[in-house]
């Protein structure tokens, strides 16, 4: 797994980077990036109903590093090549989060979930860091080739004899995905916003004049504070999931309110645009682990699709995030202006949703 989260970090920050480095195109960087979004969007949910339907899962492990291996290969090409490769990547990481999150599910009892799942999170943040640090010295898409083709025998040694199990239940999925529609509504304010960020990160550094690699610099640095805030995160918000919630949405309203003025008054931030993007980066983990407690504690049935469909209106609200930075063009304070009021979207559509499920205890899901 570690090798796989390595080579999908370094290919989902490497190509867009890469591209606006040849291009200084800020269009063709939001079109990439959506290209790349809305291909996850949809194998997030077509993954996750697949993998609802079908007990194997040794060959879904399989299959995901064979077209992340054929991904990286299109990336070394031309730009059609290359677009054509980070959409098949973005289509096929999408496998990687419902895939796993049913193993771990299925094959441990619900006292050593939170054990295992806190060693998995740990794993992928140290293959996130490896990817991120990487791309600093590697310029083409054959390390990540490499570590796919690597990935598929292991794959065979780590999931033979994983034992899986049919989940699907249309009924009670549509009634659950109906009672989680505000809370999806704010999933996806939160991220359109976080999209908004990440992707005028990089037109954000060139106009600071700092180098190429301080982005890279800036993830791997996210990365390994991550694993921190994961480890204290799973401390922290058991049964105060809904105060880190709202904390976290708030922490980064406020922040990119503050960048959206400096850039308005003209202030250059310089390197210290390093310290703002881990401050932003790292309240995800307090919200993602809160989140994800309060939304998922009684779901039984339809994990896959479920897991899925969050996966996929992230996406969406993805894709909606890097369109407007493609189509703002150099207007950053006003990226960040519309990823403010975004985060205040999701704030009020959170507290909806949680008063409402905090006054209906025999909510279904």
């Amino acid at each position: 797994m570690p090798l796989l989260v390595t080579a999908t970090t370094f290919l989902g920050i490497w190509y867009p980077v890469s591209l606006y480095s040849e291009t200084k195109s800020i269009f063709l960087l939001g079109i990439a990036t959506t290209l790349y979004n809305l291909n996850n969007a949809i194998g997030s949910y077509v993954w996750g109903d697949l993998l609802d339907r079908t007990k194997r899962r040794l060959e879904y492990g399989i299959l995901l590093p064979s077209l992340l291996s054929l991904s990286a290969y299109l990336m070394n090409g031309q730009l059609n090549e290359g677009l054509i490769g980070y959409s098949l990547a973005g289509f096929t990481s999408a496998l990687n989060s419902p895939l796993y999150s049913l193993i771990l599910l299925e094959n441990y009892s619900f006292e050593d979930v939170p054990k295992i799942n806190s060693r998995l999170s740990q794993l992928t943040l140290i293959g996130n860091a490896t990817g991120s640090i990487s791309a600093i010295f590697v310029s083409s898409s054959v390390f990540p080739l490499l570590l796919c083709l690597t990935s598929i025998p292991l794959s065979v040694i780590a999931l033979l004899g994983s034992k899986g199990k049919v989940n699907i239940d249309k009924p009670s999925r549509t009634r659950s995905i109906r009672e989680l529609s505000g809370a999806l509504l704010s999933f996806a304010s939160f991220n359109f916003s976080a999209e908004i960020f990440f992707t005028a990160y990089v037109p954000f550094n060139y106009l600071m004049g700092n180098p190429e690699s301080i982005i890279y610099v800036s993830y791997f640095l996210l990365y390994l504070a991550d694993e921190g805030v994961y480890y204290l995160a799973g401390k922290w918000t058991n049964n105060r999931e809904v105060f880190f919630m709202s904390f976290s949405i708030a922490g980064r309203a406020l922040l990119v309110l503050t960048v959206s003025v400096l850039l308005k008054l003209g202030i250059r931030s310089g390197e210290y645009s390093v310290p703002v993007f881990m401050i932003f980066g790292s309240f995800y983990p307090l919200f993602g682990t809160s989140f994800f407690s309060f939304m998922f504690r009684n779901l039984k049935k339809n994990r896959g699709s479920i897991i899925g469909i969050f996966n996929a209106v992230e996406d969406i609200a993805n894709i909606g995030g890097s369109s407007v930075v493609s189509f703002l063009g150099n207007d950053l304070g006003l990226d960040y202006l519309v990823a403010f009021y975004s985060f205040v979207l999701s704030a009020v559509t959170l507290y909806s949703f949680i008063s409402k499920r905090l006054n209906s205890p025999s909510s279904s899901y």
